[in-house]
């Protein structure tokens, strides 16, 4: 099973496709792929972002295109209550 993931930014309407699928696996609690068990991750997010993108901006949890990631980053942005 496959997640396709599309990121958009916080900060303006950029967005991109993610570089891959998100998948997981069936594991069960025989070790077989059939049973009682559950999906566990192959991937995360964080391992389909494109280059440059923030995912998870470690303050907000936004996500950012390069361009307003940037921007943060300089001290370009005003701060909005």
């Amino acid at each position: 099973m496959s997640v396709t993931v599309k990121f958009s930014c916080d900060g303006c309407d950029a967005a991109a496709e993610g570089t891959g699928s998100m998948r997981v696996e069936f594991r069960s609690v025989s070790g077989r792929s059939w049973g009682l068990g559950s999906p566990v991750p192959v991937n995360t997010v964080r391992d389909v972002t494109p280059e440059g993108w923030v995912a998870y901006d470690p303050y907000t949890y936004c996500t950012y295109c390069p361009t307003c990631w940037a921007a943060i980053e300089h001290g370009d942005v005003e701060a909005t209550p």
